[in-house]
């Protein structure tokens, strides 16, 4: 039996009906309803995709508000961390190739992290480290290093068991932005 039901410009065959939740007879209603879950799952996953995109921007957020003392006597090194720091992840570097200098503009409770080179010409890092230690004890100091020397196990020997870590140069700019997410603390 033929019905002149025109869907498309076509006949429906009695079989090809299907009332579905409008009650309106459709040939593809299968489709319809797997159309409409997908759509929903779509849904679901752009959700999650916005959720996600919301935690990435707390974490910038909370990372822009973080400060950061570079204190490296290598100006080349210095505007690579400053480029890949700042414009990478969004935090705020102030640098300075002279110890004396970072530790004259040092103000305890400012800076949320400070990187120290290790070698450096009239005042090498650790002695840095000492000064600023006295001026705040709760900021966190890394050093950086070119030489394999310093690791974790000399770290616990030596006299800096409170130190936030070490960074060895050279760095891939991912690893670089990685140590600094943990040793602030941020995912």
């Amino acid at each position: 039996m033929v019905f002149h039901y025109s869907i498309n410009s076509g006949y429906v065959e009695e079989d090809d009906i299907v009332d579905h939740h409008h009650f309106i007879p459709c040939k593809d209603y299968d489709r319809i309803i797997t159309n409409k879950v997908n759509s929903i799952t779509n849904l679901d996953l752009l959700t999650e995709s916005m959720q996600q995109d919301q935690l990435k921007q707390i974490n910038n957020t909370s990372l822009k508000m973080k400060r950061i003392m570079l204190v490296e006597d290598e100006d080349d090194i210095i505007l690579l961390f400053r480029i890949i720091l700042e414009s990478g992840v969004g935090l705020k570097v102030d640098s300075y190739t002279d110890p004396f200098a970072a530790l004259n503009n040092f103000k305890s409770g400012l800076y949320d992290l400070i990187m120290i080179d290790i070698a450096m010409p009239k005042m090498d890092g650790f002695e840095l480290y000492y000064k600023i230690r006295k001026l705040d004890d709760r900021v966190k100091i890394c050093f950086l290093t070119a030489g394999e020397m310093y690791n974790e196990k000399i770290r616990k020997e030596a006299a800096f068991p409170d130190a936030d870590g070490f960074i060895r140069k050279p760095i891939a700019n991912q690893d670089l932005i990685q140590q600094v997410k943990e040793i602030l603390e941020i995912q």
